[in-house]
């Protein structure tokens, strides 16, 4: 009969072991801890190239602090996403599932971003060899005000082949005559106006060539947002828009497709058209 080779321990001397080990344990427990507050950026992306297909944006110089963006198509966007600050390396990708298009990227570029900063970065220019501009990125720092009882409005202008452009706002769009004056006048191609402090409610933005007042080119009503709901069954914070007192919007022209690409052909995208972003939204 084979012998139990195993060694003996006293019971007293396990137990022993096994309260020291308790007390270490214990010992070192300092309790819950706040994690470290980590310097970010804030970035989104808006896809205003006109003649192809979605796009994949992708940091590819980290993984931490390096939000993906998949499928984004002309004319969508993205909200802000943190961002690790610093020089910053970003490769833009066909949105394919076929090796030999999505190993090909379409755009490459280092950006440098500052913690605490928010920043829109404009995918603008045509993709199509020999059409030009070339597509690039256009980087513009936020600063969002505090609209009060207003609401912010700024416009930007990536129209490709649109001239200088004045940007009217009203209630309505459509037949209704148009203002008097622009809200904002003889607004060029990559340019950024200042905010505009309107009355909260509904507001349609229409752009015409610099000095005239017809044809108009693009008209486009915004989105009106959504008031807070403090009641502990929902508790949500309001969604900024025109209606929403507190918010700032920023409205980006954009082209219409090119017609045979890739690009979105519905009637919508036969004509410019007005891209509406949130830059902040009411406390």
């Amino acid at each position: 009969m084979a012998s139990d080779a195993r060694p003996w321990i006293p019971t007293g001397s396990v137990l022993a072991c096994a309260g020291v080990l308790l007390v270490g344990a214990c010992a070192k427990d300092a309790g819950p801890f706040a994690s470290p507050a980590v310097p970010l950026a804030y970035t989104r992306f808006v896809n205003v190239v006109p003649d192809t297909f979605a796009m994949d944006y992708r940091f590819v110089d980290q993984v931490e602090g390096s939000p993906v963006t998949l499928g984004l198509a002309f004319r969508s966007f993205t909200p802000y996403q943190a961002t690790a600050p610093g020089s910053r390396h970003i490769r833009v990708f066909p949105t394919s599932t076929d090796i030999n298009v999505t190993s090909r990227f379409a755009l490459d570029t280092t950006i440098a971003f500052e913690a605490g900063t928010y920043y829109t970065i404009a995918h603008v220019g045509f993709a199509r060899t020999g059409s030009a501009p070339r597509q690039q990125f256009i980087v513009i720092a936020d600063a969002a005000p505090n609209a009060g009882a207003s609401v912010a409005v700024r416009a930007i202008h990536y129209a490709l082949g649109s001239g200088a452009v004045d940007v009217f706002a009203s209630p309505t769009g459509g037949a209704t005559a148009l203002p008097l004056s622009p809200a904002f006048g003889g607004v060029a191609f990559g340019t950024a106006t200042s905010y505009a402090m309107l009355t909260p409610g509904t507001l349609a933005l229409r752009a015409t060539a610099t000095g005239t007042r017809a044809p108009v080119l693009a008209d486009n009503t915004a989105p009106a947002g959504l008031p807070a709901d403090p009641s502990p069954a929902v508790n949500l914070q309001a969604v900024g828009g025109s209606s929403q007192a507190g918010s700032a919007m920023l409205a980006i022209l954009t082209p219409r497709s090119v017609a045979g690409s890739a690009a979105p052909q519905g009637s919508a995208f036969t004509v410019p058209a007005f891209v509406y972003l949130i830059d902040k939204h009411p406390r």
